[in-house]
């Protein structure tokens, strides 16, 4: 009995060893983050944001301050864009003169001022990652530079977007 135990016994291992042994699996996954990227650009054909704050040194010119801006992204939610642009600031004195911003052109189109911010942009990107350069130009009254006191003067622009609908 234990020799038919033995050869039965055998005669298992054998075929167990042969078998192949059962598959495995994993799965991977993963995601592509979402990224918004946006800034002054170096010139209007680069794609390379200014990583220091830009100076514009003839802003008083009467083809108005030519800025090039620029939006990476692969997200595809609706995008607004609103530049908060002060007047220029009269420098180094103690009661300076203020010049008003006369007229914001985005690409060729007069963005009118409402509620203190300019809307240049309003869109939905394409799929994928995209890069959008755009020509923002803020001009002066050119009229009344002739009033204002000799000195130099200071304008900020800021530039901020938001996501949704």
């Amino acid at each position: 009995m234990k020799k038919y135990l033995l050869i039965l016994y055998i005669l298992l291992l054998t075929l167990t060893l042969g078998a192949n042994p059962a598959q495995v699996s994993i799965t991977l996954t993963t995601s592509v983050p979402g990224y918004l990227y946006h800034g002054f650009l170096d010139s209007p054909i680069t794609t390379t944001f200014v990583t220091t704050s830009p100076t514009v040194n003839d802003a008083f010119n009467p083809a108005g301050a030519i800025l090039n801006y620029g939006i990476r992204t692969n997200v595809g939610l609706p995008l607004t864009v609103k530049a908060t642009i002060a007047p220029f600031e009269e420098q180094d004195v103690i009661d300076p003169a203020y010049i008003a911003i006369d007229q914001v052109i985005m690409d060729g189109d007069l963005i009118p001022l409402d509620g203190g911010k300019y809307q240049i942009l309003h869109f939905t990107p394409q799929s994928g990652t995209i890069f959008y350069a755009h020509k923002l130009t803020v001009l002066v009254d050119q009229n009344i530079l002739d009033s204002k006191p000799i000195g130099n003067y200071v304008s900020n622009v800021a530039i901020d977007i938001e996501t949704g609908s």
